[in-house]
């Protein structure tokens, strides 16, 4: 129910690098399809019957219903590098990426990734044309998608974690037991930014997230609820 294609091999990358993943464009097939599945989702113990509807992509809408039409924002749900361990399912997102299922990652958007092994080991898949923070069913509107990205091997650049970054934000993202935890770890990786780029005492930088970081469920149902950690940049006069 989630697949990815890959893994490439990305000629340089080495463990200890960033793999910059350039989210450049994405085309939609003319349709795709929610559903909600047994044993699945946030509130699955309300929901025991399958449930499935087909829904069109016309003219830059998701056709929900005659009388529901949702503006599409597509982006896939699952990028993700190998990690050092070996053989790994792509469902539940982690350090090395994976079902994060986070709709910052839409066209426009630099996914950062910490590489583990020798060439990266890259797969990108899980389109989704539209999804709300939450993804609460278990599924958003999946689809057929071709995805164009440009990959840069960043040899500077140290993580753990997974990052976003846009134009206009910065973006820290965590998995956890409750979202609280993944909160938690998405906020000090942020404070950690915070002190090394922009040369903030670590209690300035926690203030600063206080003053001016949102944070965003990005999915309830992944097994481990992930978190993104929202930053403007531009409060920075440079």
């Amino acid at each position: 129910i989630n697949p990815a294609t890959g893994p490439v091999f990305i000629k340089g990358a080495e463990p200890g690098d960033t793999l910059e993943v350039h989210i450049q464009k994405i085309d939609l097939a003319d349709q795709g399809s929610c559903c909600i599945i047994p044993n699945f989702g946030f509130i699955h113990e309300d929901y025991p019957d399958p449930w499935t509807r087909i829904i069109p992509i016309k003219n830059g809408y998701a056709e929900f219903s005659d009388k529901i039409k949702i503006p599409i924002d597509p982006f896939p749900g699952t990028i993700i590098v190998a990690p050092t361990e070996g053989a790994h399912g792509t469902l539940i997102p982690k350090e090395y990426g994976g079902n994060m299922d986070s709709k910052a990652c839409r066209v426009g958007t630099i996914v950062y990734l910490p590489v583990f092994v020798e060439g990266a080991l890259f797969g990108v898949g899980d389109v989704h044309a539209v999804q709300g923070d939450g993804e609460v069913c278990g599924t958003a509107v999946e689809i057929d998608a071709e995805v164009t990205i440009k990959l840069v091997v960043n040899k500077k650049k140290k993580i753990k974690r997974p990052q976003y970054e846009t134009d206009e934000y910065f973006m820290t993202t965590a998995w956890g037991e409750t979202a609280d935890a993944a909160a938690k770890i998405a906020l000090r990786d942020m404070i950690d930014w915070l002190v090394e780029e922009k040369n903030l005492t670590r209690e300035e930088a926690y203030a600063l997230c206080s003053c001016t970081v949102d944070f965003r469920v990005s999915q309830f149902v992944d097994v481990t609820p992930g978190v993104r950690a929202v930053l403007p940049k531009n409060i920075f006069i440079d």
